[in-house]
């Protein structure tokens, strides 16, 4: 059953969210709604501006996109970026992209932000033993609340995944306005149903309401909103990263490349809602590399976006590697285009 449930979620997409709720609520009504209470508890308010940090002209601003596992090959762009002295003034990521890159600007290290996925500990946030279990009494969801405040609809609270994120961090209730390198993350407001800049409060919150997947992990609430995955409505947030003024914006878009394939795989549900989950996630970053001066597009065919297996965290890892190098000459040309000497440049982490 465990095996079933991981095949499954492997193909939920960042932005399957337009199509998960229908899917899941038709067969788990007690996930169908699931009215917010004066009763819950908020967080303090996060500012949404899209100005990242006017105090500080950035140079290079990175946009990472949403993609699950396959963001490690964010891991891979940035060790070959660090290697080669390429400035990284900025980031702005969604889910994944959040994740990696706001540990990163914390100044974790690119090996232990690695061997989170690696280790299956990330992973294992969004599914945890039991899960089926999970799934089977929701439709009883009501009757466990007789008396009780209800919480916010999803099979698992999101709690591992915070504590998951917060053991790197280098001081517990590290501010994001206090990072070395400014950033920001994307998430998608319940509320008023927008893509938020979040660019203020605590780390942890930031990053878990950007990879909150929603239906499977509870919404985060953050001041007046409850919070989601921001690849809802803004996977890869190339516009964002402009807005920081940057003189050069590098996007990472980490879609599953979409080749033709045989049509005796479409046999499969999971191939079938895979591959239009991919199609959605492409059409979607395709409108959002267009503000970019270098995209990098990493090769990443036929890594899921959840799973436990080492295999393809090292895979998406590379992929992200040998993308980054060929992009360099491009990158190196652009930034003395823009007037950005490499040799004085500091980099930050």
């Amino acid at each position: 059953m465990n095996k079933t449930l991981t095949s499954f979620f492997s193909a939920l997409s960042i932005t399957s969210a337009c199509v998960l709720p229908f899917m899941l609520a038709s067969t788990l009504p007690g996930l169908a709604s699931s009215p917010s209470h004066a009763e819950q508890p908020q967080l303090p308010a996060i500012a949404t501006n899209t100005a990242l940090d006017s105090a500080r002209q950035p140079m290079v601003a990175l946009a990472l996109g949403g993609g699950g596992v396959r963001g490690a090959a964010h891991i891979g762009v940035l060790r070959v970026l660090q290697k080669e002295g390429i400035p990284i003034d900025c980031i702005v990521g969604n889910s994944m992209g959040a994740v990696v890159g706001g540990l990163y600007c914390a100044n974790v290290p690119l090996d232990k932000i690695q061997s989170i996925l690696s280790d299956g500990s990330l992973v294992s946030a969004y599914l945890p033993h039991f899960l089926w279990c999970r799934i089977m009494i929701s439709p009883f969801r009501s009757l466990l609340y007789v008396g009780r405040t209800k919480p916010y609809a999803g099979l698992v609270s999101g709690t591992k995944l915070k504590a998951t994120i917060n053991k790197l961090l280098p001081s517990p209730n590290l501010k994001v306005e206090d990072l070395k390198v400014p950033f920001s993350s994307i998430a998608v407001s319940l509320i008023d149903g927008q893509a938020h800049v979040l660019s203020e409060g605590n780390v942890d919150e930031v990053l878990q309401a950007s990879a909150t997947l929603p239906l499977l992990m509870q919404p985060v609430p953050i001041g007046k909103h409850l919070y989601v995955d921001g690849g809802i409505r803004n996977n890869l947030p190339t516009t964002e990263a402009r807005h920081s003024g940057a003189r050069v914006v590098i996007s990472v878009e980490i879609d599953n490349d979409l080749k033709p394939v045989p049509a005796k795989q479409f046999t499969s549900y999971r191939k079938v809602f895979d591959r239009v989950m991919n199609a959605t996630i492409e059409q979607l970053d395709e409108d959002k590399v267009n503000g970019a001066d270098i995209v990098i597009r990493p090769e990443l065919i036929n890594i899921p976006i959840l799973s436990k297996d080492r295999k393809y965290v090292d895979d998406a890892t590379t992929a992200g590697e040998i993308a980054a190098r060929k992009a360099l000459p491009r990158i190196i040309e652009r930034l003395q285009q823009s007037g950005i000497d490499l040799r004085l440049s500091l980099i930050h982490i």
